[in-house]
């Protein structure tokens, strides 16, 4: 088995992409509860369809989780915001909003209640999300 040495910089770039997965989950569990309040209230205080109200909560939580990810997740990467914003609200905001619809409404439509099936939804989202942020949207 090769050392640490033997490859210097791959343990310390590992180490501060495993701390910022932890730190893009732990922002995206608030913005997790976020969606799953908003999809509640929606769901049950709205004549809305179940697509438009999942394209909602996805839509305000995926800006909720920019603003914290430019904080605490990538907290130096505060230069060209709007264009960041963009990146994130094209990549993230797609991927999450194509799998909470897809999958949200399908498990749905077979009788899993709407916010279990949500669950289901944001974890199928998760790790591409983190990826595309960390390599495309934050990358420096």
């Amino acid at each position: 088995m090769a050392s640490a040495g033997a490859f210097p910089g791959v343990s310390a770039r590992l180490r501060q992409t495993a701390a910022r997965f932890g730190r893009f989950n732990l922002v995206g569990l608030a913005g997790f509860v976020v969606q799953l309040g908003l999809l509640h209230a929606l769901t049950r205080w709205t004549a809305w369809p179940l697509p438009v109200s999942v394209a909602v909560a996805v839509l305000v939580t995926v800006t909720h989780n920019f603003a914290w990810h430019v904080r605490y997740t990538w907290p130096g990467a505060t230069d060209r915001w709007a264009v960041r914003w963009l990146a994130f609200a094209g990549s993230n905001g797609l991927i999450s909003l194509v799998t909470n619809l897809v999958v949200t409404t399908a498990l749905a439509g077979a009788g899993v209640p709407v916010l279990a099936a949500n669950v289901v939804a944001v974890g199928a989202a998760a790790l591409v999300n983190f990826l595309v942020s960390d390599r495309l949207v934050f990358a420096r």
